[in-house]
């Protein structure tokens, strides 16, 4: 008797299998749950801490800016501040450059592998200029200040010229002792030297004071803003899909019921 039941069971089965009204719940359930899979993904929620961590980023590379602006003239000088900013921008830019090789591997949308690879290369290049700037920009602040001294035992009128040279590079200008100023021979050399080292951080100033990396980081923000959109646009659809897909399910559902009773 139970073999009996259990066998008319099976073939009750295998004969509601073969009904396509089964196999569309079947799909209706699938399509439902690959739908909430979707919805759950964490791509926007990604794509809005790096927007902020480049936006972090810009703020650093700013405070940094003018902080180096500090250190060209001297005046309210922090080595240590301005170090620590360059190891943060440092660590920032290697790191975001692994999160985008591990986005990668996830799957999800990604900016292309050369915008990365110039952003952190603008940025390390920017940080180990700033670093050799500061270094020698410091050591030669401590020379300008002693010829700055010893510039008031010349005359009125060479002492004029030496500080409108010493002022002027002190700015970060790129100048030259002019002939037959008359200085004495170590004054004479120490002024040269002080110049000639200026014009070289002039033009590693040039290398610092550039927008190159700051670009780079406001492309990527665009790229993750356009992808959050993107995103938002999907997962507000979603929605009237689920429903959509629910009603039919539903009314699916009801339909093989009621046919099963016939």
């Amino acid at each position: 008797m139970e073999e009996l039941k259990n066998k008319s069971i099976k073939e009750t089965f295998r004969s509601k299998l073969k009904t396509p009204w089964v196999w569309m719940v079947v799909a209706l359930t699938v399509g439902l749950t690959i739908l909430f899979s979707l919805s759950q993904k964490p791509q926007m929620v990604l794509y809005s801490q790096y927007i902020k961590s480049l936006s972090d980023f810009q703020l650093l590379d700013a405070r940094l800016s003018k902080d180096m602006e500090r250190a060209r003239s001297g005046y309210g000088l922090d080595t240590m501040r301005i170090l620590s900013e360059t190891m943060t921008l440092r660590e920032m830019a290697v790191s975001f450059a692994r999160q985008m090789d591990e986005l990668q591997g996830f799957g999800f949308e990604r900016p292309s592998s050369a915008l990365v690879s110039r952003f952190e290369r603008e940025v390390l290049g920017k940080v180990s200029t700033a670093r050799r700037y500061l270094t020698v920009r410091t050591q030669w602040l401590s020379s300008w200040q002693q010829l700055s001294y010893a510039v008031n035992s010349l005359p009125d009128n060479q002492e004029y010229v030496v500080r409108e040279l010493l002022d002027s590079a002190r700015a970060g200008f790129p100048v030259v002792r002019p002939e037959g100023l008359g200085l004495p021979d170590s004054m004479a050399h120490q002024l040269d030297m002080l110049l000639n080292i200026n014009v070289d951080l002039s033009h590693a100033w040039a290398r610092i004071d550039n927008d190159a990396a700051m670009l780079n980081s406001e492309e990527l923000i665009q790229f993750f803003q356009m992808e959050r959109m993107n995103e938002i646009a999907l997962n507000a659809k979603i929605p009237l899909v689920f429903y959509f897909l629910t009603l039919v399910l539903l009314l699916a559902t009801f339909f093989f019921m009621f046919r099963s009773k016939q």
